[in-house]
């Protein structure tokens, strides 16, 4: 049979769509293509204290705060971005309204009814989206966009904290929240034909992987693609193998957590077991244990769901949230003077008469850049499609909703990280603006990393042209 008929036999006879999409990237890598460019919005809570923020030194030779300091790895990765203001000044609070605007670049302007009164609905799409729809570098995979969240515990059931992407106004796009749901959204794209997602789930439970449903499929792909990218199929295969190890080896309550919220009905956060964790309301710091042990594994796993399906090229859109603004998130040692203090991030937050809160704030800044410079360093130690690593060709602006905790939006910290591949300055940048620069400057820079003709973003004074932090 000639190689057309078998190859349109397989694209269009039942073939998985992940295994489908695998030869046609085989082809375009053995005719020379380039690595994919890919777009990570990672955001974590409740602003930082500046002064443990704020880097000292020049552009090109500063000095990691001790905030960001644990991005020491990845600093020649790294544009600090020092003197950005989000403009919001719409209705809603201050951590839902600065979560939307920051992700739509457009001011709110009504409101979900309940929740508070605080719940404001998204007046456009958020920028990874803006991007996806604009860019030809983003298109492609079979999965268009990934949204995921570590945690969605809030104080009443409001859409605006706990969602990042927008399709359109208020059209949220709700993250996975399971880790294990995160999974079988990415790798259920090789199930075509083959099973479902309950299938995979009840093989997962054996230790199976989605690789064995496909092995027919797999061997045919192997005998139509290009005999110069078996490497890189091994490497797809490896990937998903070790990702699913990575999983077989956690704790069940960690892959199981996460329960998803239907807002605006509350529901506690609950463990494997179907126990409580943690407890309280706005008006309740103290919590009962500390939760930063499973928190981090949730985003372990999560991430590492996100790094396979760069890897294998099934996504090159996700955003990905630590918690929202409004989260109850409970840490354990991180109160000075008490170690066995158990306090919820987002109430303590609120203390603003307490000594102790700005060290216990700065210690859980702290925590998430640790974390998520561990997230980073993984992308950078992973190999590419086409040579170099992740990294070079993923562009990570890492946000916050509002710049500190009484809810201000003035010289609000944020930082982008990424390689050559996307046109981010190389070398470790420190970009001080002085007079201050709107939020949405940075997303017009972005646009530029994926060829996105975007020029201005939300009303007048929102924008004023694209941040001096791309190499093109």
């Amino acid at each position: 049979m000639p190689y057309s008929t078998t190859r349109r036999n397989f694209l269009t006879g039942g073939a998985a769509t992940a295994l489908a999409f695998w030869l046609r990237r085989a082809e375009a890598f053995a005719q020379g293509a380039p690595s994919p460019k890919r777009f990570l919005v990672i955001h974590h809570p409740v602003g930082t204290v500046k002064a443990n923020w704020a880097c000292k030194g020049t552009e090109t030779d500063f000095t990691l705060s001790r905030i960001l300091a644990p991005f020491e790895p990845v600093k020649a990765n790294m544009v600090v971005l020092d003197g950005m203001d989000i403009i919001a000044r719409g209705v809603g609070g201050g951590h839902e309204q600065g979560t939307v605007a920051m992700m739509t670049g457009v001011r709110t302007t009504t409101l979900y009814p309940g929740n508070g009164g605080d719940d404001p609905k998204a007046a456009g799409p958020s920028v990874d989206q803006i991007f996806l729809k604009g860019s030809p570098a983003l298109k492609g995979p079979p999965i268009a966009s990934l949204q995921v969240s570590c945690d969605d515990r809030v104080d009443v059931g409001e859409f605006s904290t706990r969602r990042l992407s927008y399709s359109g106004p208020a059209a949220p796009m709700d993250p996975y929240l399971v880790p294990n749901l995160t999974y079988e959204r990415v790798f259920g794209t090789m199930l075509a034909g083959t099973g479902s997602p309950d299938t995979l789930q009840k093989a997962r439970a054996l230790k199976k992987s989605v690789l064995d449903f496909g092995l027919r499929d797999l061997t045919r792909l192997r005998s139509l693609a290009p005999s110069s990218e078996y490497d890189r199929l091994d490497a797809h295969e490896t990937a998903i193998r070790e990702l699913e190890q990575t999983f077989d080896a956690a704790p069940s309550s960690a892959t199981q957590c996460g329960l998803a919220m239907a807002p605006p009905v509350y529901q506690p956060f609950l463990d494997g077991a179907g126990n409580r964790i943690g407890n309280g309301t706005y008006s309740t710091v103290n919590a009962k244990m500390g939760e930063q042990t499973l928190h981090e594994m949730i985003g372990k796993l999560h991430f590492a769901v996100i790094r396979a399906a760069f890897q294998c090229d099934l996504t090159r859109v996700v955003t990905f949230q630590w918690s929202p603004g409004t989260n109850h998130v409970a840490f354990q040692g991180f109160y000075p003077g008490d170690p066995q203090a158990v306090k919820m991030h987002h109430p303590l937050s609120h203390e603003f008469n307490n000594p102790m809160v700005p060290e216990a704030m700065t210690l859980i800044d702290t925590w998430y850049s640790e974390r998520t410079a561990g997230l980073l360093t993984s992308l950078k130690d992973t190999p590419d499609l086409a040579g170099g690593n992740i990294l070079d060709n993923t562009l990570v602006p890492y946000v916050t909703e509002v710049a500190r905790a009484d809810h201000s939006f003035n010289q609000a910290p944020f930082v982008v990280f990424g390689g050559a591949g996307v046109k981010l300055q190389q070398g470790g940048r420190l970009k001080k603006h002085n007079p201050t620069r709107p939020l949405n400057d940075m997303w017009l820079a972005c646009a530029k990393a994926f060829d996105v003709p975007l020029t201005t973003l939300g009303g007048q004074d929102m924008s004023t042209g694209a941040l001096n932090i791309m190499t093109g």
